[in-house]
């Protein structure tokens, strides 16, 4: 009680300082509820979207007592809640029946059939892939699991249900008609429904269209019990029962798997913590100058609380009590504005970010109870070293109008090089052990010893003003003597830059990764047709697909390719080729016993012959009969193409992988195998005596459909027969979708079982959080900017009316206040881009050391400059003068001093 009577005048006082400077008071509230109404906004929409146990149960499985998945003919092992399972027997290689499943399930138990899928329906522009469902929409227990939004369950096989996104993308509803491809079959629409799960365009079938594999949906007499889970276990069947989700047994779990979790955790929570700090950080510099601008302003007024027996507590408690006042109120509309921003964007979220419903409308109650302490925590931060300064000054010099000099004290300086030189150690130490925690860190150091370092770095360029013209000499020295409220000010503006910059550069270096990582197929804008079907079905009129090609893309060159084949194809016997990797081209890490996918990917680093095959395209092997369709199967040089047709007519063979060629020869094995049937079982395949023929190599680089070409007369040498399955064509450009739909309307009237691909290249997708950000950090570094121009020109008045009274002219308040905003906003911009390049130089680094690329097969991640943002935050100090230039009044003050 004692502690709270001590504050009432102080929280007085500031609530009326608060009602009186309105202008001021708005502002700090905007920079600290603004971060802090992204953390409120960020923490209701996580707990919308996360759902409850209940919710994601009824999402599973509906109203039903368990889903079961029979997965082996013997015992399994699975975890309680069936999101894995281990067996030692044999995989189950035909679906269960209902019957089969009754027959081991409780007595008095019911089974209901889902499936999950996709299929190409016919859409106005042709035919497009779609998600698909199998379900009993008539099923009350299926509640939650599938809402009907209009219209009647589906009663037949040839009626069906749309959901929203699909019956406006077809433009149908309730009693109109879909067809689907593949088989091509017409059906009527009864319902409208909706997957809480998946908002994607979805049709939903009656039980037992859709092929396996199928889950069942269980209802038991009684809750299906741990006990009774593992009594399922030993018939092969997996488990995810609601009794046991909802209340999971203690069952001993791998220590490995325990400390992977609490790693997990562990570094969940520091990184949490350190964009927390980050946040916080960044508000308190941006509201700093702003507390300094109000102690400044009433400067004389704590000035005559002194004089009339205050104490420093008096007056550091007077300011820290705005602090209180202003990050209550920034709190209060943080929360507001965060959840209601929440609410009205959650069908947005719903439908284009989350793709599902969320679990209802909640907004973290202890979360929000966290804002609302951050935001006062942040208030009373900001205003702890104005509060401290304040406390400091002496009365005789604010009451005389006088102000001290400020100079940077060496243990601020030496504390701050020992952060940033620490932070830099422990970031470089962390990248190259791929420590993300130890890296984020060693950066939050390096940028608070950065923000200790700024007021000695404005002191050390503000020596460089002897060189300049008026208006900037004095803008200069105005900041080295204010660094109190410049060297926050410049903080702020570097943390937001380098924010900015860093998220940029390491979005678009990740972004560049995939798409110097890219493999293409075949050559870019290349289409490629061929038959889906066993070789024992008849072949497609190639010469009407060639057409529907020709008609669906003008001036497209297509070109029959074909297929080996068994000499005569019969059900279930198949023959393929693959070529014999010389002895002195194979890998000697993975011709070893035991040796994991690691250890080969890191032997690549130091042996080519372990490099991953390069130029598989969409098809192993083609055969041609025109040596021209080279020119659509790959995109090599004409000369190396010219070789590559008289190795054709030779009777050899063109690869893509240049180590199966020895001396100009390679070697062919033909392998033959049987399909498992009832009365025969499963045989080994069978190798031919490998066939050794001439070979030309593709060039390093080159993009190809296939893997190795050869012709007709070859593959009657190697005593196999050929099929003419497919059609490639050389288009000029990238089919867009809509084309892509109409070719696969084109062709599916030639034959239902072709497929269309088309070869769209590396396509690089700039991501908008790029441009987001850079212009947050613009308008952070601007309103940083105007806080600290509008402190100098209050602690400048009296210097103006000097440079007044010795015949300045007008125009100087405006090239002062203007190179004041340049000095702040330049100076942070410049150090925000250095600092925010290097944190992704380290990040980069990390990831290229922790050698994921390498194992990927991708390409090393490189350094990829951001120079939107870029662009973005050096324009800042331009904007930010010309807004001082032209907001600063032109007239010269009249002070009387005492």
């Amino acid at each position: 009680m004692r502690w709270l009577r001590a504050w009432a005048p102080a929280l007085r006082m500031a609530r009326r300082e608060a009602l009186r400077s309105r202008g001021r008071s708005a502002l700090v509230i905007a920079m600290i509820g603004l971060p802090v109404a992204m953390m409120s906004f960020v923490a209701a929409a996580y707990d919308m979207h996360q759902l409850t146990p209940v919710e994601e149960l009824t999402r599973q499985i509906g109203q039903y007592d368990a889903q079961v998945e029979w997965v082996a003919d013997g015992p399994v092992t699975q975890p309680p809640l069936g999101d894995g399972y281990s067996t030692t027997g044999r995989m189950r290689e035909s679906p269960p029946t209902a019957a089969e499943l009754l027959a081991v399930l409780p007595a008095g138990s019911t089974v209901s059939q889902v499936a999950e899928g996709g299929v190409d329906v016919f859409t106005p522009n042709g035919i497009g892939g779609v998600s698909a469902r199998g379900v009993d929409l008539a099923d009350p227990r299926l509640s939650g699991f599938v809402e009907l939004l209009s219209g009647v369950a589906p009663a037949r096989a040839d009626e069906v249900a749309l959901n929203e996104g699909l019956a406006d993308r077809l433009g149908v509803g309730v009693g109109g008609k879909i067809r689907t491809a593949n088989p091509e079959y017409t059906y009527t629409v009864t319902a409208v429904v909706e997957l809480p799960s998946s908002l994607y365009e979805t049709v939903v079938f009656r039980p037992g269209v859709l092929p396996p594999p199928v889950d069942w949906l269980v209802d038991t007499p009684s809750p299906v019990l741990w006990t009774d889970v593992q009594q399922l276990n030993q018939h092969g069947l997996v488990v995810r029962s609601r009794a046991v989700a909802l209340d999971p047994p203690a069952v001993p779990v791998d220590d490995y798997v325990n400390d992977y979790v609490d790693r997990h955790q562990v570094e969940e929570v520091a990184l949490g913590a350190i964009m927390i700090v980050l946040i916080m950080l960044e508000v308190v510099l941006l509201a700093g100058p702003a507390f300094a601008v109000g102690a400044r302003r009433r400067s004389r007024d704590l000035a005559l609380v002194a004089a009339a027996g205050g104490t420093p507590a008096h007056l550091r408690r007077i300011v820290l009590a705005d602090g209180v006042v202003l990050g209550l109120g920034a709190a209060i509309a943080a929360v507001a504005l965060g959840v209601t921003v929440a609410v009205l964007t959650l069908p947005l979220f719903e439908q284009y970010l989350v793709h599902a419903r969320a679990g209802g409308l909640r907004i973290f109650p202890a979360a929000q109870l966290g804002v609302v302490l951050l935001a006062v925590g942040a208030g009373l931060a900001a205003a702890m070293v104005p509060a401290f300064t304040a406390a400091r000054q002496s009365v005789v010099t604010v009451l005389a109008g006088r102000r001290g000099v400020t100079r940077s004290r060496k243990r601020w300086i030496t504390l701050g090089t020992v952060l940033a030189a620490g932070g830099a150690v422990i970031a470089v130490t962390g990248a190259g052990v791929g420590g993300t925690t130890a890296i984020m860190a060693g950066l939050v150091l390096g940028e608070l010893g950065l923000v200790l370092l700024t007021p000695s770095l404005v002191g050390l360029i503000a020596r460089a003003g002897r060189w300049l013209p008026l208006a900037p000499r004095i803008a200069l020295r105005d900041t080295a003597r204010n660094r109190g409220s410049a060297a926050p000010a410049i903080s702020a503006v570097m943390a937001a830059v380098a924010g900015a910059v860093a998220i940029g550069a390491f979005l678009g270096s990740d972004e560049q990764q995939r798409f110097d990582s890219y493999e293409p197929r075949m050559p870019v804008g290349n289409v490629l047709v061929r038959q889906n079907a066993p070789d024992t079905a008849p072949a497609p009129d190639v010469v009407r697909v060639q057409e529907a090609v020709r008609q669906v893309m003008p001036g497209a060159r297509a070109h029959v390719l074909q297929s080996p084949v068994c000499v005569d194809p019969a059900e279930g016997h198949g023959c393929s080729l693959r070529l014999d990797m010389p002895p002195a081209a194979r890998c000697l890490v993975s011709s070893g016993h035991d040796v994991t996918t690691e250890q080969r990917d890191l032997a690549a680093l130091e042996d080519a012959r372990c490099a991953w095959e390069r130029g598989i395209g969409s098809i192993q092997f083609a055969v041609v009969d025109d040596a021209a369709a080279l020119e659509a199967i790959s995109s090599a040089p004409a000369a190396d193409l010219a070789q590559a047709r008289q190795t054709l007519a030779a009777g050899g063979l063109v690869v893509a992988d240049p180590r199966y060629i020895s001396g100009g020869m390679v070697s062919v094995i033909v392998t033959e195998w049987q399909e498992p049937t009832a009365k025969q079982a499963q045989r080994d395949p069978a190798d031919r005596p490998a066939v050794t023929v001439p070979a030309t190599a593709l060039p390093a680089g080159t993009q190809t459909a296939a893997f190795a070409v050869a012709t007709p007369a070859l593959i009657q040498r190697l005593g196999l027969g050929v099929r003419r399955d497919m059609v490639i064509a050389t288009v000029g450009h990238v089919a867009s979708a809509e084309e892509t739909e109409r070719l696969n309307g084109a062709v599916h009237a030639v034959a239902a079982n072709l497929g269309v691909e088309v070869e769209q290249g590396a396509q690089y997708r700039e991501d908008p959080i790029v441009w987001i950000l850079g212009v947050v950090a613009a308008l952070v570094a601007l309103g940083a900017a105007g806080i600290a121009t509008g402190l100098a020109a209050a602690d400048g008045r009296a210097d103006l009316a000097t440079l007044g009274a010795v015949g300045a002219s007008p125009r100087v308040r405006r090239l002062l206040s203007l190179s004041q905003s340049g000095v702040i906003s330049g100076l942070g911009a410049v150090l925000g881009v250095l600092a925010g390049l290097g944190t992704t130089a380290v990040l980069i680094a990390a990831l290229n050391a922790g050698g994921d690329h390498i194992r990927f097969g991708e390409a090393p991640m490189r350094l990829f400059l951001p120079w939107e943002s870029i662009a973005i935050v050096l324009a800042v100090p331009l904007v930010a003068m010309a807004g001082a230039g032209l907001l600063t009044r032109s007239r010269l003050p009249i002070e009387r001093r005492l």
